[in-house]
């Protein structure tokens, strides 16, 4: 390696961080170049294990990590757009994200340090699969870049993700990455012999371990059982979806002299979509821009209730909503008071489900459970109160409250012959594989994503998002329909299979017949059984590592 890089060390190890990170991104999409994490991991476990203090690893880590996420999502301060807050706070991502991400890197350090660099590279897979899945878990919660996520352009690869999810992938990835470390480590210290015992069995591991997901995923792609998930014989859950795109601009819609000129839109789209003779049409994330059930919007929201009761249609549609408590008592600790009334509320980012001749107040209605930390809302904001008033858009979707939990939506009629339950997944609700695989186990026969994701034009962000919900689909062996306001919306099948896009910054109608389905797979009833083994070990790993850290701290002491 010494041959190829320059001899100043800080310069030399400046370079490796650079090309780590850049490899991690690139694996990611929209590159098709997945097999770079294996490279860009090995490489951070060289950083690693070549540091002589942990303010070097800290440094090495940040600036590996640092340059993985200014890659990966650099699209997520919407540098299309003239929105300030969302550079800044796209910018402040970038910079921060890494601090989180440096997590099982110090955690593999550590063990290095105490134990030994064999031990570090057992335990890395579990460390870093950990991590991902605590991040899922705080207000924090930023799970985007997940090392699974690479994998989601290779269907012949990723089936078994019904049992061991997305961070059963990134443990594969991660142990994958240790071997080849391994490899090129001893062998280029020339500790191993390329015809040597121990060089071709940890070959041959390693090429098990990459050609294992392609057998068991062919085996899984060609199974007759995969039929069912195509056609079934209960009408009832035969559902003609149809999915309108309006291609709206996410930063003008709000202003309230358009609000006549955007429901209109709406409107026709959804007339334009009668042509399919959907049983169901789906509108994206917040697609008017007002408070839909308040009385004082009541002639906008209207004209959405007379077309549903008039062509005997269900609607799904992202809205603004008010969430009003009768007392003290029914309102959750974290509800809102009103300074004049003094009545309970939530303002939520909310899905509703509007039903052929139901009253308003007989609406089914998902308020967002996971928001976008430091944009929809600002983190741990009850205990610190002060945030709130920092995190304010000027387009109206700023300072969410969050949903208490995932509803499952009841599509029961009778009289049409519908009978199917189904999830909506509001945005970045959609990243949470452990969230998403509740909404199967509770019931849920097909899942909606309604989405937004125009704030970051036709950049790798919308591509991304797509993408990921590939992994929802098969986890839990259900269809998916993805409605986004500017693109990209399409329909997923079970396998991950994705059809009827409709591109990005488009205008247009996608119809397609799914099948509602009771399947509940190992991973949707089990969860995330090896994110929870690597979280468990993190915390093992710190407390073992202070532990031994210390004592040979003393040992050292006493020896001098």
């Amino acid at each position: 390696m010494a041959k190829f890089l320059p001899s100043n060390p800080r310069l030399r190890s400046l370079i490796l961080c650079t090309i780590s990170g850049a490899l991690l991104a690139l694996s990611f999409p929209p590159f098709k170049t997945w097999f770079f994490s294996y490279f860009g991991l090995a490489i951070m476990l060289y950083l690693i294990f070549n540091s002589l203090k942990f303010r070097q690893v800290f440094a090495r880590g940040y600036v590996l990590l640092f340059v993985f996420n200014a890659i990966s999502l650099y699209w997520i301060a919407g540098w299309e757009s003239d929105d300030i807050f969302l550079k800044i706070g796209g910018v402040a991502t970038v910079i921060v994200h890494p601090l989180f991400m440096i997590i099982p890197v110090l955690l593999t350090y550590l063990i290095y340090k105490t134990a030994g660099r064999i031990y570090a590279m057992f335990l890395f897979p579990l460390l870093w699969t950990g991590f991902e899945h605590w991040h899922n878990l705080t207000e924090f919660s930023y799970p985007w870049i997940e090392l699974g996520n690479t994998e989601v352009y290779n269907l012949n690869r990723i089936q078994f993700a019904e049992y061991i999810g997305v961070h059963g992938i990134t443990f594969l990835i991660c142990v994958i990455s240790v071997l080849i470390f391994l490899l090129a480590s001893k062998i280029y210290k020339r500790e191993w012999k390329l015809n040597s015992s121990n060089t071709i069995v940890t070959t041959t591991i390693l090429i098990l371990l990459i050609l294992i997901p392609n057998i068991t995923s062919g085996i899984i792609l060609n199974s007759n059982s995969n039929n069912s998930y195509y056609s079934s014989p209960d009408s009832s859950k035969n559902i003609k979806a149809a999915i309108v795109q309006p291609n709206v601009d996410p930063f003008k819609k709000w202003a309230s002299e358009n609000k006549d000129a955007i429901v209109t839109k709406y409107i026709n789209g959804l007339n334009a979509g009668l042509k399919y003779n959907p049983d169901l049409l789906v509108l994206h994330e917040t697609a008017p821009p007002f408070n839909f059930l308040e009385d004082y919007n009541l002639n906008y929201a209207s004209r959405f209730f007379d077309f549903v009761n008039l062509n005997k249609k269900y609607v799904v549609i992202g809205i603004p909503h008010i969430a009003y408590y009768p007392d003290t008592l029914s309102a959750p600790e974290d509800a809102r008071i009103m300074s004049y009334s003094r009545r309970r509320y939530k303002h939520c980012n909310s899905a509703i489900l509007l039903e052929p001749l139901k009253n308003t107040d007989e609406y089914q209605i998902h308020m967002k459970v996971k928001l976008v930390p430091f944009s929809e809302n600002a983190p741990y904001n009850k205990q610190l109160p002060f945030m709130s008033n920092i995190i304010k858009w000027g387009v109206g979707i700023s300072a969410w409250d969050k949903g208490d939990s995932l509803v499952i939506f009841d599509m029961n009629n009778s009289a049409l012959n519908k009978n199917s339950k189904f999830s909506t997944l509001i945005c970045f609700e959609s990243v949470f594989s452990d969230y998403v695989r509740e909404a199967a186990k509770n019931g849920a026969e097909f899942l909606v994503i309604i989405t937004n994701d125009g704030w970051f034009g036709n950049s790798f962000g919308p591509i991304q998002h797509e993408r990921f919900a590939v992994l929802r689909a098969i986890e839990n062996r259900k269809w998916i329909i993805r409605s986004a306001q500017t693109g990209i919306s399409c329909f997923i099948d079970p396998l991950g299979n994705i059809y009827d896009e409709i591109p990005v910054n488009t205008e247009g109608i996608a119809a397609r017949n799914i099948i509602a389905n009771n399947e509940i797979t190992f991973y949707s009833y089990h969860g995330d059984i090896i994110g929870k083994a690597g979280y468990y070990s993190c915390f093992l790993t710190l407390i073992t590592g202070i532990i031994l850290f210390y004592a040979k701290r003393r040992k050292h002491a006493k020896s001098a």
